[in-house]
């Protein structure tokens, strides 16, 4: 039950973080994780990974680095085949 609720809020809001999740379903973040999974693999849902400054002040020169992941939804299916690729 708690996948479709998870996909679900994902589609309505288009775009959601790590910690949306999180607080909105009171998950851990392994939690998440292993419930990210299934719905990653079904191709309606895109994990995004960006290095952020955690402090939020960029300028300031701080080597503070969070992670900034973020799930987005895909209408149409997004998922990534394994094809090798050979270069001559």
């Amino acid at each position: 039950m708690i996948l479709l609720q998870l996909k679900q809020y994902i589609r309505q809001h288009h775009e959601v973080s790590l910690e949306d999740i999180q607080n909105h379903f009171d998950l851990s973040e392994e939690a998440v994780h292993g419930l990210m999974t299934p719905l990653i693999r079904q191709g309606h849902i895109q994990m995004i990974e960006s290095p952020q400054c955690s402090s939020g002040r960029c300028s300031t020169g701080c080597t503070s680095r969070g992670s900034n992941e973020r799930y987005l939804w895909r209408d149409k299916c997004f998922i990534s085949l394994p094809i090798g690729v050979q270069v001559l």
